[in-house]
């Protein structure tokens, strides 16, 4: 790169800074309003509240980049465009094809940047978040570990695998105690299922303890009389927005093969796997706004159209996100359409400005 095309990569990547700044104090502000009706719930006061949401910052970047790199890219140009800088270089002989090359130099150290932040640090701290709340609101009644989650529940210790819903877990061992701390019984189920209000165990071994044996013995479906609520059952919830793309895989596969809902999670990672491919388009759609405006448009109304288009974006994926899972369509489908649509629109308004 010489002079001047890291000039207007600098530029392009400083407005994205300067949107991405304005955006994350937006979403931190916001999310604080949203945790406020939770606060004083155990021991989730204000203090948690906040560092709950700091947490949270980094996957809300890394969801909205696409359309941050479209401000940004719109604010970029359209400061150069304002300032007649644009035009000098165009005078010069500098060619469009060398400033959007320029552009897409800034879009792919941006995405760089963005994709080790999104994969490397958004899903454990998303994960970290939700854990911290929810054990704050349970006064650390639930306890998440690397091997599951844990539960005390009256005189029953309880241990879980995987909480795939509040409705539906898996390997779940209880182990029930008397009064005098001694191990009265332990269950093992291979799940439990939330059913009429009450916790259907199915696949049980149980093992009662006496004073001078033990005794086995399996039984096919039983009801716990057990009272797990909501909070507790969050502290462990898989969570496709706190998995990385390898867990988010692995998940997925397991949960087809024992014929268990996987849409959400397929839908997470290939809207994942395709975020590069997303922002690059959107970059590409930064330059029609400049270039293809007469000089006279003011900035304001440039940024109005790019968060207009990035609203747009961003109701079409959600769209088609939640279509492909109810209509059970391909998630692959449902993530690439609509960055599809918009590069077609960008390379229309690309020909129609003759850049």
């Amino acid at each position: 790169m010489n002079i001047l095309e890291r000039y207007i990569a600098k530029n392009v990547i400083l407005a994205t800074l300067m949107v991405l700044s304005v955006v994350t104090a937006l979403c931190f502000i916001i999310g604080m309003l949203r945790e406020l009706h939770d606060l004083g719930e155990g021991d989730y006061g204000f203090l948690q509240i906040v560092l709950h949401e700091l947490l949270l910052l980094p996957h809300a970047i890394y969801q909205f980049f696409p359309m941050l790199v479209l401000l940004g890219g719109v604010v970029g140009l359209g400061m150069l465009a304002s300032s007649h800088e644009l035009m000098v270089m165009r005078a010069a002989g500098v060619s469009v094809q060398r400033i959007v090359r320029s552009v897409i130099y800034a879009a792919l150290l941006l995405i760089m940047i963005a994709t080790l932040m999104g994969e490397g640090v958004a899903p454990k701290a998303n994960y970290l978040a939700g854990k911290y709340k929810s054990l704050a609101e349970t006064l650390g009644q639930a306890v998440v570990t690397m091997s599951g989650v844990w539960i005390h529940e009256g005189n029953n210790f309880i241990h879980i695998d995987s909480v795939l819903g509040r409705h539906h877990l898996v390997g779940v061992t209880r182990y029930e105690f008397d009064n005098a701390h001694r191990l009265l019984a332990s269950f093992h189920a291979d799940t439990l299922e939330f059913e009429d209000g009450k916790w259907i165990s199915y696949d049980l071994a149980k093992t009662t303890l006496h004073e001078n044996k033990t005794v086995t013995e399996q039984i096919p479906k039983a009801t716990w009389d057990l009272k797990l609520t909501p909070n507790l059952l969050n502290v462990g919830l898989a969570d496709a927005e706190a998995m990385s793309l390898k867990k988010l895989q692995e998940y997925s596969h397991y949960l087809k093969q024992n014929r268990l809902q996987a849409g959400i999670f397929q839908l997470e990672f290939w809207q994942r796997v395709f975020q590069p491919f997303t922002t690059l388009v959107m970059v590409l759609l930064a330059i029609p706004f400049v270039f293809a405006a007469p000089r006279s448009v003011s900035m304001g109304r440039r940024i109005l159209f790019a968060i207009i288009i990035g609203f747009i974006f961003y109701i079409l994926n959600a769209f088609f996100g939640q279509f492909s899972i109810v209509f059970q369509f391909h998630p692959i489908i449902a993530a690439l359409l609509p960055t599809i649509i918009f590069a077609m629109a960008g390379y229309f308004y690309m020909w129609r400005a003759r850049i």
